[in-house]
């Protein structure tokens, strides 16, 4: 049955690699989950991996993309209405392979399960899309904790939302190309973040600390032509930069 998906794969630059400094061709897998989504075109590789997450299923429909696979519980999902759940259904009969259905007494969340699952695929570079918002702030703070997740299993995360990027950055150095322009916000994850420097940037540091239980980080600002650095020698960072 055809449901109006777009089934090829696209190619140009995603946000991310045109504001930051990585690997380009390494595949990614993109994970779609139900927080508060601003429909936008999201770049598919080839090689790409793609899981919608419960009623991040709809957010993928309503971009006409076909999911590799699905996965939740589908507690969500259902109480999206009759449409969403007879969607699901008819891909559940047609292709059985692409729905990965959970328990809804499990330890771990959609998105987790999904990551957990991409990584077995030999995924380590992660987009996750409706990660932040909606009716639940738990499942917000449970994303940025799958951010660190992500990191301490090899892998690399963004957050990806209509007009930002988060991410985690640990005894490692992050760069931003010239360009941007926009609030970047820097917290420590960690009790101490050490030997924190910030070039590049509105206000610099060198050297410094930050700590959990003071947002000395927030609003600084992109310097549109000049390359922004931010490495903490010691520690983990929140890093949150307008797009």
């Amino acid at each position: 049955m055809d449901h109006g998906y777009r089934h090829h794969r696209i190619k140009n630059k995603s946000l991310t690699e045109h504001y930051m400094n990585f690997e380009k061709s390494e595949p990614k897998c993109i994970i779609i989950s139900a927080g508060h989504f601003v429909p936008m075109e999201i770049p598919i590789a080839e090689n790409d991996l793609v899981i919608a997450c419960d009623a991040g299923f709809i957010y993928a429909e309503q971009l006409g993309i076909l999911p590799d696979l699905i996965v939740g519980d589908f507690d969500s999902l259902s109480e999206a209405g009759t449409m969403a759940m007879r969607s699901l259904r008819e891909i559940a009969e047609s292709d059985p392979d692409r729905i990965v259905k959970l328990n809804v007494k499990k330890d771990d969340t959609d998105t987790i399960m999904a990551v957990k699952i991409a990584l077995s695929k030999g995924y380590r570079k992660f987009m996750l899309y409706g990660s932040l918002g909606g009716k639940r702030i738990d499942h917000s703070i449970a994303n940025l904790q799958t951010l660190l997740f992500i990191k301490h299993n090899g892998g690399t995360g963004y957050i990806i939302e209509e007009n930002r990027v988060l991410l985690i950055a640990e005894n490692e150095t992050i760069r931003f190309h010239r360009g941007n322009s926009g609030m970047v916000s820097i917290f420590s994850v960690s009790e101490v973040s050490k030997g924190v420097t910030i070039r590049g940037l509105m206000y610099s540091l060198e050297n410094g600390e930050l700590r959990n239980d003071f947002p000395l980080g927030v609003s600084n600002e992109f310097i549109i032509d000049e390359e922004a650095e931010i490495t903490v020698r010691e520690g983990t960072l929140l890093i949150t930069a307008d797009m």
